[in-house]
């Protein structure tokens, strides 16, 4: 018990010079962008959590009115600097040198400790040369082709009616959202790796889904305590969520790596290859003699894990927030589905032709994905080296954090963004109208590299759900709420809903 206590003080006394070597760092490089006042060990974690302790997104839009769009901040020992306008982001974010991720410890843990895969690779090497691989690989399977990918998504569709339609039948027409979307959306994206699907109730896929589902809960635990202060994970990992997610990591990783040993051991990859995981180990053979190949078998597992965490959590946050919304929203609901009843007739799937023509179905969409603002705070950059951002110095190595939600709720420029109102992506002739400052994907080479697929998913998904079923509030109970959980995506509490089927 000593030995602990001795322990978290040396750790507790470690953090305070570190702290007090930041301030005087701060201190002496007066350039840098303005921010609220810094507290020892904390920096501006106890502020943060003082304005809003569940919304940190929130909590820094109100910090960004009172010290700019380009604000210093300080998350326990690291420096970070926050955007928060669409401005800012749009030309710096797009630019080369705040194109790096930060990492540290905690983040370390799912990749070997080391910096391999595609969402945390050092830019910009090797992130370029794997980001052009997963780019070409993925268009060569037909990923980015409609027809193709609409042939992936259709089987889940399938049995994600069936799923619903069976649940309302087992419980008098209610339906507890929680989670629900996470087995399609897997399945999506291990059809895009693996070049196949898990039926239904197949053990390992519900295995894998339950990993993914308890490590989002761990980060919420978590709620970025191990971001600021990532020697944590190793003197609270039960505390701060860490001992769940080495479990979850462990799991997830042994997965991949028995899929890998699988298609190594068939062979076919040498000469006909099926997949993007066939695909990559024909270019780890092709670079064995080369001692700087960034194609290893740990890179392969980090880019499966990336794709699963990234694809799924996301897809599944989305579709839940698109439902909670019809249900708070009835006239969109009933507009969607005069749409969709007039495009797609009964008894058939949605196709690629018809995308085009879903003019209010892709609004709804945009304004789901606006609204939900799914990975609030984006993924932390980094500056490769000093670099002038407006009129303030950001050093290199600094902790750059894109406050996603606080542009999608810019009232300036959406004038009323707390009201849900697909129209606002329609112009005078009905027809759908991008925007650019929605952006739920992010910006720049660190932008999302499935968005194309996570796109034609969606919309999928949102015209079965309205084809098929209407969604109500359930009789004599209080409305779902709109307050989040925050945590690796920001995610709706979970809900009650009374379904009636249409068919």
């Amino acid at each position: 018990m000593l030995e602990i206590f001795i322990s978290i003080l040396f750790g507790l006394l470690t953090l305070f010079l570190v702290s007090l070597f930041n301030q005087n760092f701060i201190k002496n490089r007066k350039h840098l962008a303005p921010g609220p006042l810094r507290l020892p060990i904390f920096g501006n974690l106890l502020q943060i959590a003082w304005i809003n302790s569940k919304e940190p997104h929130v909590a820094l839009s109100k910090l960004a009115e009172v010290h700019g769009n380009i604000m210093s901040i300080q998350l326990g020992s690291v420096y970070s600097v926050c955007l928060n306008s669409f401005e800012v982001m749009d030309e710096y974010l797009t630019k080369h040198e705040f194109s790096d991720r930060y990492f540290n410890a905690w983040i370390g843990e799912r990749s070997f400790h080391k910096r391999v895969g595609l969402v945390f690779a050092n830019y910009p090497h090797p992130f370029n040369q794997i980001r052009r691989f997963c780019l070409k690989n993925l268009k060569d399977l037909g990923f980015g082709k409609r027809e193709k990918m609409h042939s992936f998504i259709q089987a889940e569709l399938v049995d994600l009616v069936n799923e619903l339609k069976s649940s309302v039948k087992k419980n008098n027409g209610i339906h507890t959202f929680n989670n629900f979307f996470n087995l399609p959306s897997l399945n999506i994206v291990w059809s895009m790796l693996a070049g196949t699907r898990f039926e239904q109730n197949d053990p390992k896929m519900l295995k894998l889904v339950k990993m993914v589902e308890d490590f989002a809960a761990s980060l919420s635990l978590a709620n970025g305590v191990l971001l600021a202060f990532p020697e944590w994970k190793d003197w609270f990992p039960n505390l701060t969520g860490m001992s769940t997610q080495r479990k979850c990591f462990k799991e997830t990783n042994d997965f991949f790596q028995e899929f890998i040993n699988e298609r190594k051991a068939l062979g076919i990859y040498k000469t006909c290859p099926e997949n993007l995981v066939d695909n990559f180990l024909r270019e780890m053979d092709a670079g064995m003699a080369d001692s700087e190949n960034v194609f290893t078998e740990q890179t392969l597992v980090t880019i499966m894990s990336d794709f699963f965490m990234a694809g799924s959590e996301t897809a599944n946050s989305t579709l839940s927030w698109f439902v909670l919304y019809l249900i708070l929203n009835p006239k969109v609901q009933s507009k969607l589905q005069k749409e969709v009843d007039l495009l797609v007739p009964k008894g058939t799937l949605p196709d690629a032709e018809l995308e085009p023509k879903m003019h209010y179905v892709r609004a709804t969409l945009a304004e789901t994905h606006r609204m939900a603002s799914v990975v609030l705070l984006g993924i932390p950059r980094a500056t490769t080296e000093d670099m002038i951002c407006g009129t303030f110095l950001v050093p290199k190595g600094t902790n750059v954090i894109a406050n996603l939600h606080g542009i999608h709720y810019d009232k300036s420029y959406w004038k009323d963004p707390e009201n849900f109102r697909p129209e606002r992506f329609l112009d005078e002739n009905g027809n759908f109208k991008n925007d650019p400052r929605l952006r739920p994907f992010g910006f720049g080479k660190r932008a999302c590299p499935g968005e194309p697929l996570a796109q034609i998913s969606l919309i999928h998904f949102i015209t079965v759900l309205v084809q098929n079923f209407t969604f109500l509030p359930v009789p004599d109970e209080p409305l779902p709420s709109m307050d989040p959980v925050c945590g690796v995506t920001n995610f709706p509490q979970v809900y009650r809903a009374l379904v009636k089927c249409r068919c």
